[in-house]
């Protein structure tokens, strides 16, 4: 019996009758009778040579190698623009932080006032008229947020000045859809008899050419405005497993509980900031 089975190679026992990698049976030790059973006849010969000729006549149509190659395209164009993602121009994004600044104010803006409508309410407690002291960490603590909430509005307004309204994407969204009514309101005209068939192809092909650039340069923003998403989601990630890794910390009483509150609470902030980053991004390429 050969050591080695003469298919794949792989070492055998003597007992063995079939390679246990390959499952193919091992000649010697075999009678006769079954060998001529494992051997190709000239029938499975032509029936092998047979289906060969079908696959090569298949692979050969010359439908099926366009179809193969446009699929080929299709993928290597798809890969090439996702290895072509570009950030966002300077201008784009000193924008987009304006939005993101903007809501981020007024998130914070709407926390005051709910603080400021909590704290009103001691304004009604009978200790307020009697406990002066009382009445002055009241007095004191009302007027601190009155400040916060106008130094907040005048930052809103100073931002709101200078967002660019609607936003890019929208701008050029917009732009789109004034070509498609153009070419629209062309074809119209020209089945009327309205424009002359010289005219109608020029102005259809500078419509057209017009349309495609405004819509690369809205996919170039979008897809730049979603990977600056995705790179803030990986950040979030981050920043819940440092959380998580403090929380183990806590749990394992190698951090007292003070320090424990105050990592909580910065975490809670910087989570927060980015998902009103996320959620203005979002907003802004719907």
């Amino acid at each position: 019996m050969p050591k080695y089975c003469v298919y794949c190679g792989n070492p055998l026992k003597e007992s063995d009758k079939f390679c246990i990698i390959c499952g193919k049976p091992i000649l010697q030790g075999i009678p006769d009778k079954e060998k001529t059973k494992l051997k190709i006849t000239p029938e499975d010969s032509s029936r092998i040579n047979s289906k060969k000729n079908t696959i090569t006549e298949f692979t050969d149509d010359d439908e099926f190698l366009e179809g193969e190659s446009n699929s080929k395209k299709k993928i290597k164009k798809g890969k090439n623009r996702e290895a072509t993602e570009k950030p966002l121009p300077y201008e784009v994004k000193e924008q987009m932080i304006l939005y993101i600044d903007y809501n981020d104010i007024q998130l914070n803006k709407q926390l005051l006032i709910d603080k400021l409508k909590e704290l009103q309410k001691s304004l009604k407690d009978p200790k307020y008229e009697y406990d002066e002291e009382y009445k002055d960490t009241i007095n004191v603590k009302l007027d601190a947020i009155k400040t916060l909430i106008s130094e907040f509005k005048t930052k809103e307004d100073e931002i709101k000045g200078k967002m660019e309204e609607p936003f890019i994407v929208q701008r050029i969204q917009n732009d789109i859809e004034t070509k498609i009514f153009q070419l629209k309101n062309l074809t119209k005209e020209y089945k009327l008899h309205n424009v002359d068939k010289d005219s109608f192809e020029k102005l259809r092909d500078k419509y057209k050419e017009e349309k495609e650039s405004l819509e690369e340069e809205r996919e170039n923003l979008t897809s730049g405005i979603k990977l600056w998403i995705k790179e803030l989601k990986l950040e979030k990630t981050e920043i819940n497993s440092e959380r998580n890794l403090n929380k183990g910390r806590f749990h394992a009483k190698e951090l007292p509980n003070d320090a424990f509150k105050n990592k909580e609470k910065e975490f809670e902030t910087r989570l927060k900031k980015i998902d009103v980053k996320i959620k203005t991004l979002e907003e802004l390429v719907k």
